[in-house]
C-alpha cells in the first residue's frame, strides 16, 4: 500500500504531465515568435478535398482554430468559436476556419459533431493527420485548442491557446 504523501506526490506528477500535453499550457516561444511575421508555407485541406494556402487570398483575414473531437478542452471551444463566427463572420473579408486534428478513423465522428452542434458559420478543415497536420505544425502548434489570426497581407497577428484571447483580438479589430 502506498502512503498518503507518496500518493499525493504521484497525483501532482500526473496532473503536471497532463498539463504539459493538452489544454491551458503556456504558449511556446516558437509560436509567439510568429506574431508580426509572414505566415509560414502550408495549406489547409477543406472537407470537400480542396486545398487552401495558409497565405489565403488577398483581402481575406483568416481566424483559425485547431481543435479535435477527442480533446476535452476543444469541446467548449468549438461551440464558442461557432458563436464568434456568427457574430463577426463576413466583416471586411473575415473568414473562420475550424481545423480538426482528428485522425482519419474519426472522420465520421467529426461529421456528426459538426451536424449535431450546428457548426455552420465556419469553413471546416480535415487532413486526417491528427496532430501531425501540416498547417498545425507550420504554425508551431503544440496544444489544443490553438487559435491563430492571419491578416489579409498574410501576416500572423495573433496566436494563443483557447479562445479568450482570439475573441478579444477580433473584438478590438472589428468592434464589439
Amino acid at each position: 500500500m502506498v502512503s498518503f504523501p507518496i500518493r499525493y506526490f504521484l497525483f501532482l506528477a500526473c496532473v503536471g504531465i497532463l498539463g504539459l500535453t493538452v489544454g491551458c499550457s503556456p504558449l511556446s516561444d516558437a509560436a509567439k515568435d510568429l506574431v508580426g511575421k509572414p505566415v509560414p508555407e502550408g495549406r489547409l485541406m477543406l472537407m470537400n478535398g480542396e486545398h487552401l494556402a495558409l497565405r489565403g487570398r488577398p483581402g481575406v483575414n483568416m481566424a483559425i482554430l485547431f481543435w479535435a473531437t477527442w480533446c476535452p478542452h476543444s469541446r467548449g471551444a468549438i461551440a464558442d468559436y461557432e458563436s464568434l463566427a456568427q457574430k463577426y463572420g463576413g466583416r471586411r473579408g473575415l473568414e473562420f476556419y475550424a481545423v480538426s486534428l482528428d485522425p482519419n478513423e474519426n472522420f465520421e465522428v467529426l461529421r456528426e459533431r459538426i451536424q449535431n452542434q450546428s457548426l455552420t458559420s465556419m469553413v471546416h478543415v480535415f487532413s486526417g493527420n491528427d496532430t501531425q497536420d501540416e498547417a498545425f505544425l507550420s504554425l508551431r502548434g503544440a496544444r489544443l485548442p490553438y487559435a491563430v489570426f492571419v491578416d489579409d497581407h498574410a501576416i500572423v497577428r495573433y496566436v494563443g491557446i483557447g479562445l479568450g484571447g482570439l475573441e478579444s483580438f477580433i473584438a478590438d479589430r472589428y468592434g464589439h
